[in-house]
């Protein structure tokens, strides 16, 4: 294995890491079960950087290319969690066919490995891992309305991602026309390692900064709206009191006592109404 290629490969553990330790920090606080499908994501696309690693360092060719195929195999069954996970921020998910194709994703790999063999496996297997990328990226328009709405200020990020993604095809085209297979294990052209694994790395990097901008626009997007309908509701309350207790003060026969008690109440009225302000203008 090319010492560049190897690089990668540590880099993009490391990366992946990190995004795992921020799906374990959103899941431990808001216990949402999307934050799962991101852990479960994150965590077998790691192990599958790990197995072209332990391919090049295995000298039986058999348990060379068992390894590659698990690697393809746990990436496959990643992207399946990562859309799974991004289609629940805006739309409602069939659980059943995303659980059939995690099944399946998983499965069908090491079956045709078995059944027809390595070289078939690996390029059926890269082509369902293009059409769950292309799947991901192709809903999200048709969803429009929803899809924007989520996002808000995200959707930059998003774009970035889809840009990298668009820009990945034709380098990932122009070596498999060189004869170079998934992931360039083998290869030793610097420059198209380069060009092959740079978008990658970034989109993986920015994949991670989306998904804590998207969570901490949802939560800036709720906190204002809290915000608003709790103070709309307490003025509303504090409009009733302030107006019962200027009808009673009408009243000719109020006790010294109860004028007393009158002015408190409007002057904590006056007091609570400068909070509201306070409050809508954060």
């Amino acid at each position: 294995m090319n010492d560049l290629v190897f690089l990668c490969l540590v880099m993009f553990i490391f990366i992946r890491t990190i995004g795992l330790g921020v799906s374990i920090d959103f899941f431990h606080d808001s216990r949402e079960k999307k934050f799962l499908f991101f852990m479960l994501c994150w965590l077998f696309w790691i192990v599958a950087n790990i197995f072209p690693i332990l391919a090049d360092i295995t000298e039986v060719n058999g348990l060379k290319e068992f390894c590659l195929v698990l690697n393809i195999t746990f990436a496959l069954s990643g992207f399946v969690f990562y859309t799974w996970g991004f289609f629940t921020y805006y739309m409602i998910v069939p659980h059943r066919v995303f659980t059939f194709l995690v099944i399946i994703s998983f499965i069908l790999p090491l079956l045709l490995y078995i059944i027809i063999g390595f070289t078939f496996t690996m390029l059926f297997s890269v082509f369902l891992v293009y059409t769950l990328l292309l799947i991901g990226y192709i809903v999200p328009p048709i969803k429009r309305k929803e899809f924007v709405k989520y996002m808000g200020k995200s959707i930059r990020w998003y774009y970035a991602i889809l840009f990298l993604f668009i820009s990945y095809f034709p380098i990932s085209a122009i070596s498999f026309l060189w004869g170079y297979n998934y992931g360039l294990y083998n290869a030793e052209d610097t420059l198209l390692i380069v060009l092959y694994y740079v978008p990658s790395i970034s989109s993986t990097v920015l994949l991670t900064i989306l998904l804590v901008h998207l969570e901490y626009t949802i939560s800036s997007r709720e906190k204002y709206g809290l915000k608003d309908r709790y103070s709309h509701n307490l003025g509303n309350i504090m409009q009733v009191i302030k107006s019962s207790s200027e009808l009673i003060s009408l009243s000719a026969n109020l006790t010294s006592q109860e004028k007393s008690n009158l002015e408190l109440i409007n002057q904590k009225c006056n007091e609570s109404a400068k909070l509201i302000k306070e409050i809508r203008d954060l």
